[in-house]
């Protein structure tokens, strides 16, 4: 999984970027990304965050309709695939934990 973020952010970011440079959520988180590994995260959170909810994110505006129509399809799915395992590994985590804290493995 960091791996697949990593080579996103590293390698594809332009890519993600100018396919999405019409969107006013990328527009205003763009300024905060840097070189570093964590903002690039962020961005790509943020990105994968609009692609998977994409109808939340029409109409709230954050995405351009145009936008999500022109973003390449086999990088788009790529991308949702990766937020969504996230999302799921999040859950499977506070799930195991919550398992661990009423069996008692946990104090």
């Amino acid at each position: 999984f960091i791996g697949t973020q990593l080579y996103f952010a590293y390698f594809r970011m332009n890519e993600i970027l100018s396919g999405l440079s019409n969107s006013r959520g990328i527009q205003l988180r763009r300024s905060v990304m840097r070189k570093d590994p964590f903002t690039r995260f962020f961005m790509l959170i943020s990105v994968g965050g609009m692609l998977t909810f994409y109808k939340h994110s029409l109409k709230g505006g954050d995405l351009d309709v145009e936008d999500y129509k022109n973003f390449p399809g086999p990088l788009r799915r790529m991308i949702k695939l990766s937020y969504v395992a996230a999302l799921f590994g999040g859950a499977l985590l506070f799930v195991l934990w919550g398992t661990g804290k009423y069996m008692g493995w946990i104090k």
